[in-house]
């Protein structure tokens, strides 16, 4: 097969790590080697992101480090944060950079090549593709290498292994003490009922009060904790794990759960948004998800692949505009 040469592509990241994983996801997925650029978006350009197709918006307040190169054939951008970036390296380009933002901008998608939005936002438009959740980097193969990294640490645990990711605050909702409290003794009557260990991580939103009462649950031997420091195990939990228990305020948290073909079992951390609701509602019309009710429950479903899904209709959309040829190798994963 002749090789052609592939096509450059930079992610523009604030370094916010629910968006820029998605990013590298769809990159990964479309085997596109990729330069991360980490941006400080300019104020404008949050508030009022259209305003970017202006002459003398900079892309961002540290526009000279990203603009010092020629612009890229490619750009992957996240969350309407970034979309005015998107819209002024669009702009510096004269059109040439073909843009591809994940999530809704909250603008007209005309200032965009590609939008990738979740079903349970409105927008449809023809350069609108849906996607069932987040974009996620979890595949078998990701699962089979982070499980064989922490087998020793897991090996003393007994009984059916049940990951726990544990999420904490949004900006809609704060998570109170009787949640917490609610949290814990679930958890532990949970481990004790059904015999089973616990593997819980948490993430960068988990209070300290949370993490300090998730501590109480490791003087049982069959249960371990990770809050931060050495190497994060959650990928390795994942692919370990016979079931999954998530919290429901993070809808990546849920989409890479979901990813693993497991059984997941949605825990609510308070009072959940619209958009978070929706979402869960439909992954339980389409029996991947189950509220979590104590028991030790298994079922079978398709695991959620939509970043191999929506790179394949990308593919053929690039192919259509000659930006990607047939012979264009587009292995997953390459990346530097």
């Amino acid at each position: 097969m002749v090789i052609v040469e592939q096509p450059s592509c930079w992610i523009l990241s604030d370094g916010t790590i629910g968006m820029e994983v998605q990013c590298i996801a769809l990159a990964e997925a479309l085997g596109f080697e990729y330069d991360k650029k980490h941006i400080k978006p300019y104020w404008l350009n949050r508030i009022f992101p259209r305003l970017a197709k202006l002459p003398g918006i900079p892309l961002s307040t540290n526009f000279k480090q990203v603009t010092s190169q020629s612009a890229p054939d490619i750009l992957i951008t996240c969350g309407r944060r970034h979309s005015g970036a998107s819209i002024a390296l669009k702009r510096l380009s004269k059109g040439t950079t073909y843009t591809i933002h994940i999530q809704d901008p909250k603008i007209n998608p005309k200032h965009f090549d590609l939008l990738i939005v979740p079903e349970h936002d409105r927008p449809r438009a023809p350069n609108i593709i849906l996607s069932n959740g987040s974009l996620t980097r979890i595949t078998q193969s990701i699962l089979d290498k982070e499980a064989q990294l922490i087998k020793q640490e897991v090996k003393s645990l007994v009984g059916k292994k049940v990951a726990v990711n544990i999420g904490g605050d949004t900006k809609d909702n704060k998570v109170d003490d009787e949640t917490i409290k609610k949290l814990i003794l679930s958890l532990n009557q949970f481990s004790a009922d059904n015999k089973c260990s616990l593997m819980i991580t948490t993430t960068n939103r988990t209070s300290e009060p949370l993490k300090k009462a998730l501590t109480h649950l490791t003087e049982n031997p069959n249960i371990i904790l990770w809050t931060g420091g050495s190497r994060n195990p959650y990928a390795g939990f994942l692919g370990i794990a016979d079931a999954i228990i998530v919290t429901s305020d993070s809808i990546n948290m849920i989409s890479e759960a979901c990813s693993t073909g497991k059984p997941v079992n949605i825990f609510p951390l308070g009072k959940n948004s619209e958009k978070r609701e929706k979402f869960i509602g439909s992954l339980e019309k389409m029996g991947v998800v189950k509220y979590f009710n104590g028991e030790y429950r298994s079922w079978d479903y398709e695991p959620l692949n939509e970043t191999a899904r929506i790179a394949n209709l990308i593919n053929t959309k690039l192919k259509e505009k000659g930006i990607i040829q047939d012979a264009f190798d587009t292995e997953p994963g390459r990346c530097p």
